[in-house]
């Protein structure tokens, strides 16, 4: 049996259970990954979406990493940045990026050890992980990551298919088919198709970004991706349906362009509310379902449609479209210097505790929660 101590944080509604061993270390690489489903777990375990570990970058975890994991011909270079990030998904896959998940390790940095800036190692599953810095603002609750530049998908995720080159670092999808069942669209359109077109770009994950509006063959679909609970009298079927055609197109794009999108592929659908400030909702492909905010996908709809509507824009918010439902004051701020990309918000420690992972994979594992008094930071 091992007692293993953690913290679980939210920012915009994604919500993180980090485990640090920055200090001493309790978690093998194979823990990690069973330790994900509990710390994910509602049932039988924490809850959360992505279960984060925290390391040094050091010869000896790297060394440790690539012993376990196919991940690197060789491990790489351990005096590049201080620490670093480890996100695993529900199934025990570890996952590339996470801004909202940066974001929540730099308010537990500063909070636990007094870290105001670091820089972390993160796409460690990739042949070459990136080095990305973050860090608090003066209110110690809130954080920054900047992501660098956003770049072209690696070949690994994306093999390209019917893309055409839009810009050095973004592909562009002219044409793309989702299919509906006879009626699913009957209160819109009698088609059973809808096109798309969509860009893609890399922010330290893989983003499909889309435009209803101008991007659908049915853009009558748009106000029902977006709408809220305020604007219509039958209020919980539009809602309903935005939902369900979200999800749809997710999971239609992550089962039939697979040859396409080997390892799934993110998709955001975005509307611009006025200028520098954009509504997004993600489908993400790790969880295989919409989630609250996404911020590499924040990211990723503000490069786009800086990089579309060629503008000079330093500052862009990102409305999380399903987070706005509990908190209407959720956004992610987006800001571009000639250091690359960051985003900001304002992470909350929610609790921390101790959870018992039975050596025996065939037990029932127990969560024991103890509160302390970060938990009054909630508002």
């Amino acid at each position: 049996m091992k007692l293993v101590p953690f913290v679980k944080y939210t920012s915009c509604g994604n919500n993180f259970v980090i485990v640090d061993e920055t200090e001493y270390s309790q978690l093998t690489e194979t823990d990690m990954s069973r330790f994900a489903f509990q710390a994910t777990n509602t049932s039988f375990g924490v809850g959360c979406d992505n279960l984060l570990v925290i390391q040094r970058c050091t010869v000896e975890v790297l060394t440790s990493i690539a012993d376990a994991r196919s991940y690197w011909h060789s491990p790489p270079n351990a005096d590049q940045a201080d620490y670093l990030f480890r996100m695993f998904e529900p199934d025990g896959e570890e996952a590339l990026c996470c801004g909202n998940g940066l974001l929540c390790v730099a308010a537990h940095l500063f909070n636990k050890h007094g870290i105001s800036s670091a820089s972390i190692l993160t796409e460690v599953p990739l042949l070459q992980p990136k080095v990305t810095q973050v860090g608090t603002e003066s209110d110690p609750i809130g954080g920054w990551v900047n992501l660098g530049h956003p770049r072209r998908t690696p070949g690994e995720l994306a093999h390209g298919g019917q893309a055409i080159p839009f810009s050095q670092t973004i592909d562009f999808y002219p044409q793309i088919n989702i299919r509906f069942r006879a009626g699913d669209l009957s209160n819109v359109s009698p088609s059973t198709e809808l096109q798309m077109k969509a860009h893609l770009v890399f922010t330290g994950e893989p983003h499909l970004v889309i435009f209803p509006d101008t991007d659908f063959s049915i853009p009558e679909l748009a106000d029902y991706i977006f709408s809220r609970s305020d604007q219509w009298p039958v209020k919980d079927r539009r809602e309903n349906f935005g939902t369900w055609l979200v999800e749809h197109i997710g999971q239609y794009l992550n089962h039939h362009y697979q040859a396409q999108f080997p390892a799934g592929i993110n998709v955001n659908l975005a509307r611009r509310q006025s200028d520098g400030v954009i509504e997004n909702r993600c489908f993400e492909r790790g969880i295989n379902r919409e989630t609250l905010a996404c911020g590499t996908g924040a990211l990723a709809v503000a490069y786009v449609y800086r990089h579309f509507n060629q503008s000079n824009l330093g500052d862009i918010d990102i409305l999380p479209h399903r987070c706005r439902w509990y908190d209407d004051q959720a956004r992610i701020r987006i800001q571009f210097n000639d250091h690359g990309w960051s985003l900001s918000s304002h992470p909350v420690m929610l609790f921390d505790g101790v959870y018992r992972l039975l050596a025996d994979h065939s037990a029932a594992e127990q969560t024991v929660v103890s509160v302390d008094d970060h938990s009054r930071l909630i508002t």
